[in-house]
C-alpha cells in the first residue's frame, strides 16, 4: 500500500504539458521516496513473519538502506557518471553505438546484487544506478534511454503475463470481492488525503493538491511485485495476491480518468482543439 507507481501519471502529465509543474514535480519526487520506503517496509514485514524481527534487526535495515542509498549515489554521480562519459569517447564506442547502454546497464546489475548483498531488493540497487546515469550526456552513442525503453516493451509483457498466470481468479469469493472493493478505497483515499494536505499547507491550490493525491494513488507494477515476493515466499495467499494485483491495476485505471475529465478537463481540451486544428 505504500508503494506508488507514477508511470502512467508522468505520461497523462506529459501529454497535457505539465509535467513541468510544481504539482509533477511533487509527484515524482514524493514516489521515489515512497518505493524506497515500501522496500523498506516489506524487509521489516519478512523479518516479522519470520519471526526474527528485533529492534537491532531494523535498525540495521535501515541504516544498510540509508547508507546505500547516500554511498551509491554519491559514487554513481561522481565516479561512474564520469566513467560512463569517458567510455562514450572510445572508439569501440564510436564504432558500436550500443556499447554504452550495454555498459550502464553492467553497473545496473552491479548495484542490484550490491542491494541483494545487504538484504535490500534489487529495485532499489537498479533505481539507484539509473539515477546516477540519468544526468550523463552522450555524444557518440545511442542515449541509453532509447535501449531501456527496448527491454521495457519486452519484459514488461513478459512480467504482466507472468502475474496472470500465478493469478488464480477462482479464489475471488464473495468476502474477497468486498475485501478488495475495501483495499482500493482505502488505497485511494489514504493517497489523496495524506498528500492533498501537506501539500495544501506547502501553500498549493486546491486544484494542484487533488493533482498531487491522485497522481500518487496508483499503486501498478511496484506493488505487483511486492505480492509476487510475498507469494512466492508463502506470506500471503492467493486471495490476497489477487486482491492485491486487481488493486493495482484499478488505482492505475483511475488516476487517468481523474486527471483528464475532471482536475485538468479544460487543459485537456484545450490541448486537443490545437492539436486538432493544427492537424486540419
Amino acid at each position: 500500500m505504500t508503494a506508488t507507481s507514477i508511470a502512467i501519471t508522468a505520461n497523462v502529465l506529459r501529454e497535457m504539458g505539465k509535467l513541468q509543474t510544481d504539482a509533477a514535480k511533487a509527484i515524482i519526487g514524493a514516489a521515489v521516496i515512497d518505493d524506497v520506503l515500501s522496500l523498506l517496509a516489506l524487509s521489516v514485514s519478512e523479518q516479522m513473519v519470520a519471526g526474527t524481527l528485533s529492534l537491532t534487526g531494523t535498525s540495521l535495515v535501515v541504516f544498510n538502506a540509508l547508507a546505500f542509498l547516500v554511498i551509491g549515489s554519491y559514487v554513481g554521480y561522481k565516479f561512474l557518471s564520469k566513467l560512463v562519459t569517458k567510455v562514450d569517447n572510445t572508439n569501440i564506442a564510436k564504432k558500436f553505438p550500443e556499447f554504452v547502454f550495454i555498459f550502464a546497464m553492467m553497473i545496473a546489475f552491479l548495484y542490484a546484487m550490491v542491494a541483494e548483498l545487504i538484504h535490500l531488493s534489487a529495485i532499489v540497487g537498479s533505481f539507484i544506478a539509473g539515477v546516477s546515469l540519468g544526468s550523463v550526456v552522450l555524444r557518440h552513442s545511442k542515449d541509453y534511454k532509447e535501449g531501456a525503453e527496448y527491454l521495457h516493451i519486452i519484459f514488461a509483457s513478459i512480467f504482466f503475463v507472468s502475474l496472470g498466470i500465478l493469478a488464480d481468479f477462482h479464489a475471488l469469493t464473495a468476502n474477497v470481492i468486498w475485501f478488495l472493493i475495501a483495499l482500493t478505497v482505502v488505497a485511494v483515499l489514504t493517497k489523496v488525503i495524506g498528500c492533498y494536505i501537506p501539500a495544501k499547507l506547502q501553500g498549493m491550490s486546491n486544484q494542484d493538491s487533488f493533482i498531487v493525491g491522485f497522481g500518487m494513488s496508483p499503486r501498478g507494477e511496484v506493488a505487483m511485485i511486492v505480492a509476487l515476493l510475498g507469494l512466492n515466499a508463502g506470506l500471503i495467499k492467493q486471495d490476497i495476491y489477487v486482491s492485491l494485483v486487481l488493486m493495482s491495476l484499478l488505482t492505475t485505471i483511475l488516476t487517468p480518468i481523474v486527471l483528464r475529465n475532471w482536475l485538468y478537463k479544460k487543459n485537456f481540451m484545450d490541448i486537443f482543439r490545437k492539436k486538432r486544428v493544427t492537424l486540419q
